[in-house]
């Protein structure tokens, strides 16, 4: 069983330690987030986080797409299955969500999550094939992590079927690690930029809300989803009755669940296929026709992120269907 220190960084990991010095009163959480990466060997010397300018922004802002596009469209076609059309969800449900939110007349009475976000942009002209970002291993949560957990040790060793489980994995990890190591944890700096709200997305809109989407099939969609979700988390309540509903509520498990659908990537690592989250890469957005390609690099133990063409200055940095934002 793992214990609350030995959480706070991956095992078999020899990583700077984070300075806690950066958690000054004064520094942004955006600031301490890249410190924390570059203290760890992250780069991206042309990237800048900047305050995202919703209005201006004229990519196709669908975290949720991310889903579809991050897993290996061979061996976790099945997975993307089971996770119930998210990706279609994603590129209908989240453009009306914004529309509905934006257009309501009250700026004080619905918070989108707009000022939890922030964009990627280029800070001079990034010529193509150059490497832009690279994440150490390190810093990358893991499908293994989760099972390593207390939790994903008992969902291993048990026989219940759950929706996505390499989703639900991750989601251990992430609610597991906030829960137990807090602040201490290795990627608190992660979990702090991480949106709280997810006021976007259809799952979490009230009744009201909700009807704007009368007469649509996404109804539909978000019921069915809404229920699975709550399904998995009663199964693993049940296999751990005594400490899962300790770490997490359901709406902590609706959270997570988005936050790790609209995120991870479907990566091989050192000839094992998992899913993964990776900080400041998962803040891209989907952008077409896709300017990066990323990969997990054996050599340099770091996922990377390649440019496939000329980005200009000031441009939001854009792949595979990303554009950067939180």
């Amino acid at each position: 069983m793992l214990s609350s220190s030995s959480s706070t960084r991956p095992v078999d990991e020899d990583t700077t330690k984070y300075n806690p010095l950066h958690k000054s009163a004064e520094a942004d959480k955006f600031q301490i987030f890249e410190q924390w990466l570059r203290d760890n060997g992250a780069q991206f010397p042309q990237l800048e986080l900047r305050q995202y300018d919703k209005q201006n922004d004229t990519t196709n802002n669908n975290h949720d797409d991310n889903e579809g596009l991050c897993y290996d469209t061979i061996d976790n076609e099945a997975e993307e299955k089971k996770d119930g059309g998210a990706s279609d969800m994603g590129q209908s449900a989240d453009s009306v969500a914004m529309m509905s939110l934006d257009n309501n007349n009250d700026a004080t009475a619905i918070d989108d999550g707009s000022n939890e976000m922030r964009s990627v942009h280029a800070t001079s002209p990034i010529p193509p094939q150059t490497v832009c970002v690279s994440i150490p291993k390190s810093c990358l949560i893991t499908v293994e992590m989760g099972q390593q957990t207390p939790i994903g040790k008992s969902i291993l060793h048990s026989d219940v079927e759950l929706d996505a489980p390499k989703h639900i994995f991750l989601m251990i990890y992430l609610l597991w690690d906030r829960k137990v190591n807090g602040s201490k944890s290795f990627f608190a700096p992660y979990y702090n930029i991480l949106p709280q709200t997810l006021r976007n997305m259809p799952i979490f809109w009230n009744a009201e809300e909700l009807q704007y989407l009368e007469g649509s099939h996404l109804l539909t969609q978000i019921n069915d989803r809404s229920d699975a979700i709550r399904e998995d988390y009663e199964r693993i309540c049940s296999i751990s009755p005594h400490h899962f509903p300790t770490i997490a509520s359901l709406d902590d498990f609706r959270w997570a669940r988005m936050i790790v659908c609209s995120r991870n990537f479907g990566l091989l690592i050192n000839g094992h296929r998992t899913s993964a989250l990776v900080p400041h890469a998962d803040m891209l957005n989907h952008h077409r026709p896709r300017e990066t390609k990323w990969t997990f690099c054996e050599e340099r133990q770091c996922f990377t992120i390649t440019t496939l063409q000329s980005i200009q200055a000031g441009c939001q940095e854009c792949g595979g269907g990303w554009v950067l934002s939180e």
